[in-house]
């Protein structure tokens, strides 16, 4: 079956932009001449019918009075009887008017001055004169039926009322909107103001195209710089950064590309380091597994119950790195399985302390508890995630801790938290290592010797366990010379004192 290709070419983001701007702009120039067509044909209808109005002010007059004599419209429906009235009107303006025009002559007449030739006034083809402002004019009566004049409908047609010296509606004008068929000239201004209006419009659309190109155009180069920086890090490069030009949405929008960038670049910085610590890690029991076996093997190292046992003791210590090393996965993950339950704080912690106290002990050190409440505090939280946070900081104590020494524990209530601070005598650390002392493998020391520095996973987890219980957990300077490790976990209840 035959298939058309399809056009490799695509939009370019200028041309998309400009087909956005030129078609909202070609949207609005077409409303904007509806508009002004409208406004030009109606309102100059209007126009002409409010003049026609006013001139057929007299006439009206003359209408007041003739229903305040014959008490209806009736003898206007006779044949000539309409025509008769306009023309004695206008036969009275008319002779107004050469009054007027006599009586300022005989103030400036100058002797021997020809006189003045008057025309006749036009005449219709009934012999009589009807003046231009009574076409398009009809006559109705207080009800609303047709009187004289030309018959008009409401379509086309505006609509006053005339009112007698009680201002009550004794009839209503009916006046076709804007100039009549034979009215050449006023056809002829509304079409010239038609004409001019098309003009302007097609002019507004040429411009209009001529501001959307440059709108595309400088709406295309920052977004052509992101487009460029997307593909880049799309590549792998992580370290691409744009430039931002200004406090604007297009700023904001290059603000977050840089950070998210910084994100990625830290992210993958910390997989990177995470795979070659954890391979160090992995290799460094391996390594010395190996090489005891291969001694025994060689005979270097004779085989007994004592050799074995190292081997086992370093299979242990490869088994809980594996161990830890699954934690921290979980923990990045945030998979941790919690089976949450109200703890009585002070008894889980006098347990906790109880558990270790031998190990403190043998090693010259002294654990201790300070319950700085009134009252049992209870957390909603995992025990077994809990005694595992507790015993990795425990361990951390008693591995740094110089002997004598000692480790306290104080149990507190800050506002919605429960807070468990855990501090110890020197040495302690220094200012720059507080801040990585929950990253993974982080140790204090020089030395990678898991024989003095564990794992250096221990604070990770832990770090980890107390986020997902939506607390806090942070390190600081103790006021015993040593470390202080702060958890904070959400209060679930607080028991009342009798």
């Amino acid at each position: 079956m035959y298939s058309f290709p399809r056009p490799s070419a695509q939009l370019t983001l200028q041309k998309k932009f400009f087909l956005a701007f030129f078609s909202l702009a070609v949207f609005l120039v077409i409303i904007l001449a509806g508009v002004m067509h409208y406004i030009v044909r109606d309102g100059f209808g209007d126009y002409v019918a409010h003049v026609k109005l006013q001139r057929l002010a007299p006439v009206q007059k003359v209408l007041v009075q003739y229903v305040e004599e014959q008490k209806d419209f009736s003898g206007l429906k006779m044949p000539g009887v309409w025509e008769s009235l306009i023309l004695a009107v206008e036969e009275v303006k008319r002779e107004e008017k050469i009054a007027k025009n006599q009586k300022h002559q005989d103030k400036t007449k100058i002797e021997g001055a020809p006189e003045e030739r008057r025309l006749p006034p036009p005449v219709n083809e009934d012999g009589g004169y009807l003046p231009p402002y009574v076409r398009g004019v009809a006559l109705l009566d207080a009800n609303a039926d047709f009187v004289a004049g030309e018959p008009l409908t409401l379509e086309n047609a505006m609509r006053f009322p005339i009112k007698n010296s009680n201002n009550t509606t004794i009839a209503y004008w009916l006046i076709r909107k804007g100039p009549p068929d034979n009215d050449v000239l006023g056809q002829h201004f509304l079409a010239e103001q038609v004409k001019w209006s098309f003009l302007l419009l097609t002019l507004s659309a040429l411009i209009s195209a001529v501001l959307a190109w440059l709108l595309a155009g400088y709406f295309k180069k920052p977004m052509a710089v992101l487009q460029t920086g997307f593909r880049r890090v799309a590549a792998g490069d992580l370290a691409t950064r744009l430039p931002v030009n200004a406090d604007s949405e297009m700023g904001e929008i290059q603000r977050n590309f840089n950070s998210m960038t910084a994100q990625l670049e830290a992210q993958e910085s910390a997989r990177r380091q995470w795979v070659a610590d954890t391979s160090h890690e992995l290799r460094t029991p391996l390594t010395i597994l190996r090489m005891r076996n291969e001694a025994m093997r060689d005979g270097i190292i004779q085989i007994s119950d004592e050799e074995w046992q190292r081997n086992l003791s370093t299979i242990s210590d490869l088994t809980v790195l594996i161990d830890d090393l699954q934690s921290v996965a979980r923990a990045t993950e945030s998979g941790w399985d919690l089976k949450m339950s109200p703890i009585h704080v002070q008894a889980f912690l006098e347990e906790a302390l109880q558990d270790n106290m031998a190990a403190f002990t043998a090693s010259g050190l002294t654990l201790k508890m300070n319950d700085l409440t009134d009252a049992p505090l209870y957390v909603s939280a995992d025990a077994q995630r809990l005694h595992q946070v507790l015993r990795n900081v425990l361990l951390n104590s008693l591995r740094y801790t110089d002997a004598p020494g000692e480790t306290l524990v104080e149990v507190s209530r800050e506002g919605k938290y429960v807070k468990i601070e855990l501090m110890d005598t020197a040495p302690g650390v220094s200012e720059g290592s507080l801040q990585h002392l929950f990253e993974r493998f982080y140790r204090c020391e020089g030395s990678r010797n898991r024989a003095t520095g564990g794992s250096g996973l221990g604070l990770a987890i832990c770090e980890g366990i107390v986020k997902a219980h939506h607390g806090k957990i942070h390190a600081q300077h103790s006021r015993l010379g040593g470390l202080s490790i702060v958890v904070e976990l959400p209060l679930h209840q607080v028991a009342k004192t009798k």
